[in-house]
């Protein structure tokens, strides 16, 4: 499948460049998410540099969106878009925009072990990402809206004719904060997908819950519990279970430990057990 491997290299050097840079780049473009070159155990991506991040432009008006998730080769989504921007916060994009699905209630299993996260795209994840890392030529485009805590999708895939429509929101309750998310797919299954993630401080970190239903990427409903917090001002710890309701012997525990070395760099460290085997990765991750 044709895609455009050479994109996450492209953000890491921007990334770079920006850090280095006297001015303030944030007053030209904005960005949030990470990247990182790490090793794992997994036969795929025993050497790997990745990330999942979104780079847009800061003014108002016409401008461009870019961004991946995955690794460099294979496993990966790229996202570009050109973009105009209203003064409220509101944005349109069109292009190949991040799909509204996977911009709330995210597995937080992307967060602590990158390379897994990639082989279990089925659970939580858009059809559009699972369909692009895991089928030959799904190369989507579409449009999006976007404003503050609601975000709405939609896609098409031609070579699949899928029509694929994505709803998202988030919003404070209380002590808790509330996500969903909702996508409709069209074309080459005609299912749903939907999560729903609530996040609850608890002691010295936060609890986080995900249910996701997930049959328009034909795999079962799952349940990820995930408690993170921070042990001292250099290391903070991630506890992670992910289990398929119908299939629990194909779900994961993780440990994740994040040691801050300096700035927004920190070495990534995690291991733990999934669908019969050991796992363990390792990284070094820089955060924007």
């Amino acid at each position: 499948m044709k895609r455009v491997a050479f994109l996450p290299l492209v953000l890491m050097g921007l990334a770079s460049t920006a850090e280095a840079q006297s001015f303030d780049a944030s007053q030209w473009i904005t960005g949030d998410g990470w990247i990182a070159l790490g090793a794992s155990t997994l036969d795929a991506e025993e050497a790997w540099l990745g990330g999942d991040g979104t780079w847009t432009t800061a003014w108002d008006g016409l401008g461009l969106s870019f961004g991946a998730f995955g690794t460099l080769g294979r496993e990966h989504e790229t996202y570009a878009a050109l973009s105009y921007s209203l003064s409220s916060g509101a944005r349109f994009e069109i292009g190949n925009p991040r799909p509204a699905y996977d911009q709330f209630a995210r597995p937080l299993i992307s967060d602590v072990m990158l390379p897994e996260a990639l082989r279990r795209t089925e659970t939580g994840f858009s059809r559009l990402t699972n369909g692009t890392i895991t089928e030959s030529q799904y190369l989507p485009y579409g449009v999006s809206y976007q404003t503050e805590g609601v975000a709405t999708s939609l896609h098409y895939v031609d070579d699949y004719d899928a029509t694929i429509l994505g709803l998202g929101g988030g919003w404070q309750s209380g002590a808790w904060q509330i996500e969903v998310a909702l996508e409709y797919v069209d074309g080459d299954t005609n299912d749903a997908n939907a999560k729903l993630q609530g996040r609850y401080q608890l002691g010295a970190g936060e609890m986080f819950g995900t249910l996701s239903y997930n049959e328009a990427n034909d795999a079962p409903a799952a349940v990820e519990l995930a408690y993170r917090h921070q042990v001292t001002d250099r290391l903070s710890l991630t506890e992670l279970v992910s289990v398929p309701f119908e299939e629990p012997e194909d779900g994961v525990a993780l440990l994740g430990a994040n040691i801050y070395l300096r700035g927004s760099t920190s070495l990534d460290v995690s291991g733990g057990y999934g669908a019969g085997d050991g796992l363990a990765s390792a990284a070094v991750r820089f955060e924007f």
